[in-house]
């Protein structure tokens, strides 16, 4: 709420998006940016997963 217009992000982005839209055929291109937003995010997690949990683990052991 406190960026500009200019630099939202893109859930903001894709929420105002969704909220102008009077059509269904649009829908789909916000399908698609939800989905280009988040599938690189998701290869990122697959391809560093382990290091994720050993990280998580190794501040949660005490001592």
């Amino acid at each position: 709420m406190l960026l500009s217009q200019e630099n939202h992000t893109m859930v903001p982005k894709i929420a105002s998006f969704l909220g102008t839209t009077q059509t269904e055929g649009n829908i789909m291109f916000a399908v698609a940016a939800v989905v280009s937003a988040t599938a690189p995010l998701f290869v990122l997690v697959m391809f560093f997963q382990r290091q994720i949990v050993s990280g998580l683990t190794a501040g949660a052991v005490k001592g």
